[in-house]
């Protein structure tokens, strides 16, 4: 049993590092903190107690209240973990994912540090000749990368965050390919019914892409004007609160998976579930996805022609 002493002092607790320990990506804005994910959701103290405030939902709370709402803590559990102890109940779905938010945060703090050591540097090269990535976007969105040590081979590590700013998986990319040929592997624990997404907001464009760092070079070049989601491979299922979500909020969804035949399977499916979609490949000639297509055109400007592409389509189907 908590007494209220605890309770108390669990909401004047320190609110940006419990956040922080868990692998929310937070900005310093002054005195305060706001997610990188999700701007308009504010951390900040008022009377000594750290509150939460969600602009674009008018909602504001404490400490607890968010850990509860927005990372399916029980009270106890919020409470206990402001305070700095244990979980009790190690079975449970938000210690376990509580676990793997510690574990993979400093995997990536570690991995970030590797890119920008001299040992890193040919594949942060990579990423900015071959992926199109500006540092700060290397740095913004907490890319890394891991040597090979022992029997684990050197790999990217990508962190894939929701919305509401909270770490739910981590994706490697290897340097080279297994056996099989596989090329992407995902951290154990990581929560792959979530797909990746930036900057997605209600009456904003959606551009969907099978891979994270297509997805992040989308990002960077289309700036806030464009959301964007991942799928991380043409598998991925969206369920029903996603399409609903896309459906009724998005008033246009760039389906631009890779232009092979896979890719094109599966935009076919994507357009039978949201109705407000537009196949919009990369031209064949260019590549099969962005990060190959970047270097021959301009991401921003393939992006506004689809959008008019599709606002043409429409105005003709209404006719």
């Amino acid at each position: 049993m908590l007494s209220k002493d605890e309770i108390r002092s669990a909401k004047y607790a320190d609110l940006p590092s419990a956040l922080k320990n868990l692998g929310f990506n937070l900005v310093v804005e002054g005195k305060s903190f706001y997610l990188h994910e999700h701007n308009s959701l504010k951390f900040f103290k008022k009377n000594d107690i750290w509150l939460y405030k969600w602009w674009s939902k008018d909602e504001v709370g404490d400490g607890i209240q968010y850990l509860m709402k927005y990372c399916e803590m029980k009270f106890g559990e919020a409470v206990k973990l402001l305070l700095g102890k244990q979980f009790q109940n190690v079975e449970s779905k938000s210690t376990l994912s509580t676990c793997f938010n510690i574990k993979s945060r400093k995997l990536i703090k570690i991995a970030v540090s590797k890119l920008f050591e001299p040992n890193g540097e040919e594949r942060y090269m990579y990423l900015c000749n071959e992926r199109g990535f500006r540092n700060n976007t290397i740095k913004r969105y907490k890319l890394g990368w891991l040597p090979k040590w022992h029997q684990m081979p050197s790999k990217l590590v990508v962190p894939c965050y929701k919305s509401n700013g909270y770490l739910v998986s981590v994706k490697f990319r290897m340097d080279h390919p297994d056996m099989e040929g596989k090329r992407y592997r995902t951290m154990k624990g990581s929560d792959t019914s979530i797909p990746f997404t930036s900057g997605i907001r209600p009456q904003k464009p959606v551009v969907i892409v099978e891979s994270e760092l297509d997805a992040i070079l989308i990002a960077q070049e289309s700036g806030k004007e464009i959301g964007v989601l991942a799928l991380g491979g043409v598998g991925y299922r969206l369920n029903n609160r996603i399409i609903c979500y896309l459906n009724e909020k998005i008033p246009v969804n760039l389906i631009s998976l890779d232009n092979d035949n896979p890719g094109r399977t599966r935009c076919e499916s994507l357009k039978k579930v949201l109705k407000n979609a537009y196949a919009w490949p990369v031209p064949k000639e260019y590549g099969k996805d962005p990060g190959e297509a970047w270097k021959q055109m301009s991401i921003k400007k393939w992006i506004i022609e689809g959008l008019n592409f599709y606002k043409r389509s429409e105005k003709c189907q209404s006719k």
